[in-house]
């Protein structure tokens, strides 16, 4: 209940305060999983130590112009932030032997622009740092993306943090930020709107949209250091609803459910998949509903249909690039015969699939 009446009163505010469209929409993914990593040349040749916290992307509505892209921070994070754990110490019989320490991080965005070009800029020290190095113009068609970074102020950091080891935040935090850009090239500090991050409310009075984008999908406590956890899938069927028979007669097709595979501690450089696999109780090749669901009651065939293609009851269909987080196929029914329909003794026709995932990585 507690979600619903949040989701409720959220809208009714959002109603009631009448906000105008933002004008500048950024759309912001954040990694997952997090996980410290020591950098390297050209962008961090002093070897410090890095996590890619997020990635972004910019549009807008009514052809807006996009000058000076600004963090805005909403945690307080100009005095940057602190992570503990095993720091090295010294080297006792050939091993290297590490204490309880704690390193100081900042905040870098690192931008890729059209022609190959890549600036990075430290975006910790003030609210409304820009986060290019230097703009002129509308960035809109300039920016391809803008990655956010975690970054050790220390360096050569392989020769201070402990592999494997996991880093907890200690100081300050990582909570939510926004994004502004300026309302004219004549630069940011001349007056600024806020931009929409991920579908953000953004106030006609100007005012900051709340809450802020959080950095993470869930709040960041600590961050590994080296140790890449397997992937995770997770399959869910929703949506599995009751359906009007004749919308599948012949050509036609009715969605009946959705499939939904939410992909956790995934790489944000390797693809992933999955094989997945219907079977029904007789495990046949066809699919048949069948009175009250006993197999051996009247029954009406139909094909059933994942992601636009005919399933093979047993034979396993390809689900390809996968993403974090959520994906969704849609199921459906078709060509169902409409005389053997029409013939069928009244009542309830069900039937039962188990529906199976195997990640490709596996097989």
């Amino acid at each position: 209940m507690g979600k619903v009446q949040k989701l409720l009163l959220l809208v009714l505010l959002a109603c009631f305060a009448a906000p105008l469209p933002a004008q500048i929409n950024v759309a912001y993914i954040p990694a997952n999983p997090l996980v410290f990593e020591i950098g390297a040349s050209p962008l961090f040749p002093d070897r410090n130590m890095i996590a890619l916290l997020g990635t972004m992307t910019f549009s807008s509505i009514k052809n807006t112009a996009l000058f000076d892209p600004a963090f805005m921070e909403v945690s307080t994070v100009s005095s940057g932030v602190s992570f503990s754990g095993d720091r090295f110490s010294h080297f006792q019989d050939g091993q290297a032997e590490y204490q309880a320490g704690s390193f100081s991080f900042r905040i870098v965005a690192v931008a890729s622009l059209v022609g190959g070009v890549v600036t990075k800029k430290d975006i910790t020290s003030s609210p409304g740092t820009p986060m290019l190095t230097q703009s002129s113009g509308n960035q809109l068609d300039k920016i391809l993306d803008i990655k956010l970074y975690l970054v050790s102020w220390e360096s050569h950091m392989d020769q201070k943090a402990r592999l494997g080891s996991s880093y907890q935040l200690t100081s300050n935090n990582l909570g939510t930020f926004n994004i502004a850009s300026a309302k004219s090239g004549s630069g940011f500090y001349n007056g600024f709107n806020y931009a929409s991050v991920n579908g953000q409310i953004v106030p006609s009075n100007g005012s900051a949209p709340y809450p802020g984008q959080m950095f993470s999908y869930a709040p960041i406590s600590s961050i590994p250091y080296g140790t890449l956890q397997k992937p995770d899938f997770q399959l869910s069927i929703l949506d599995e609803n009751s359906f009007t028979i004749t919308d599948a007669y012949g050509g036609l097709s009715t969605r009946i459910a959705r499939a939904k595979i939410f992909l956790s501690n995934a790489s944000p450089n390797q693809s992933y998949g999955i094989d997945i696999t219907y079977t029904n109780r007789a495990n046949s090749t066809n699919f048949s509903l069948h009175l009250d669901n006993n197999q051996n009651l009247y029954a009406i065939p139909y094909t059933l249909i994942f992601d636009g293609r005919e399933v093979e009851g047993g034979k396993p269909i390809r689900w390809s690039n996968l993403v974090s987080n959520a994906n969704y196929k849609d199921i459906s029914i078709t060509k169902v015969n409409a005389l053997r329909a029409e013939m069928a003794p009244a009542g309830d026709y069900f039937d039962t699939i188990t529906v199976t995932i195997t990640p490709i990585d596996t097989l």
